[in-house]
């Protein structure tokens, strides 16, 4: 089997788990909420959902180790249920209206009953983490589950500072990076380091493999904020400069804001034309921040293939989990859109 092939067998497998697991819960005669459940996984009216990236790393890594997919399972689908959970309650903070191409949540069902969905979905993360105690062994499922309220608080901080850097005149650099560490390089962090719970590694292993999520995170997000910028709209989806144009903080407009007057000027002054914000790009673009961000990029990311040779050693074409791993990473670090 080549690793494309296993990459797509591995998220059926998680898709048809998601459901099943759904299905055990018992909702009693809020059907509706089960409804809201499906809508938001993708599982209703024809709707797309996420990658299943987040569960995909987990279980490939635990192959890596040469542990049990099935064993795994569990925690691979409180990961994305918990990466569900924190998009929901995001909506409603960010007022998105729109996710994978229709409504969000709170859009089609309002904030309150939203926040319910989201606080159900965070419920059910935990149940399914502790489902390790019957695949694995109890020590296992507490160790993990301990760890996912870690990431939790990690989750609730980034957020809040995410809200914090929005909202007021900070332009600090250092806010950003504590932030995208809390956003979402923990919980990638948390889903590799799952490998290494589930299969019983030593804790420099398990560390090593945290490391490396959470490398992978920080490239992710960060090439996120260069394409948000300065993608291809044909390729993306967006318009051109999409994060300019909703005057998002992210890391080329912090470094602007930061290192380059004329930047900082047009953005106090900021009038939301076409014409201005392709100015606006192409200050940014004078002033170093598109190289700023690509060396940042390529940094974390030389940083998570280390780290996966640091565990691995050679790692090509000894394990097909392996290569199946270094093969999506360098899809997520290469990706356009």
């Amino acid at each position: 089997m080549d690793t494309a092939s296993l990459h797509q067998k591995i998220v059926q497998k998680i898709e048809a788990s998601l459901q099943n697991f759904l299905g055990t819960q018992h909702f009693g005669t809020a059907r509706d909420l089960r409804k809201m459940l499906s809508y938001h996984l993708g599982w209703e009216d024809e709707g797309r959902h996420g990658k299943r990236i987040r569960p995909l790393l987990t279980l490939l890594c635990t192959g890596a180790l040469d542990g049990d997919l099935n064993s795994a399972m569990p925690a691979a689908i409180s990961v994305e249920l918990l990466h569900n959970f924190t998009l929901i309650h995001d909506d409603i903070e960010d007022q998105s209206d729109i996710r994978h191409g229709r409504e969000t949540l709170w859009k089609q069902w309002g904030i309150a009953q939203a926040i319910n969905a989201g606080d159900a979905l965070f419920s059910i993360a935990q149940l399914s983490m502790l489902e390790l105690a019957q695949t694995c062994d109890a020590d296992i499922a507490v160790r993990a589950t301990s760890i996912l309220n870690q990431v939790c608080l990690h989750l609730t901080r980034g957020q809040y500072l995410d809200i914090a850097l929005e909202a007021n005149d900070d332009t600090e650099l250092e806010t950003y990076l504590e932030m995208t560490l809390g956003k979402t390089a923990a919980l990638i962090s948390f889903s590799t380091a799952l490998g290494g719970v589930i299969t019983g590694q030593e804790e420099p292993i398990t560390k090593q493999l945290s490391d490396f999520g959470r490398s992978l995170g920080m490239a992710f997000q960060m090439q996120d904020d260069y394409l948000g910028i300065w993608g291809d709209p044909k390729i993306t989806g967006k318009s051109a400069s999409s994060d300019l144009q909703t005057k998002k903080k992210t890391l080329p407009v912090l470094y602007g804001l930061t290192n380059c007057q004329e930047f900082n000027e047009l953005w106090k002054n900021y009038h939301p034309s076409s014409e201005q914000i392709a100015y606006m790009t192409n200050v940014l673009e004078t002033c170093g921040a598109r190289s700023y961000v690509s060396d940042h990029v390529k940094n974390y990311t030389n940083h998570a293939f280390d780290a996966l040779v640091s565990i691995f050693g050679d790692v090509k074409d000894k394990n097909i989990y392996v290569d199946a791993l270094l093969e999506l990473c360098e899809k997520l670090l290469s990706r356009k859109a």
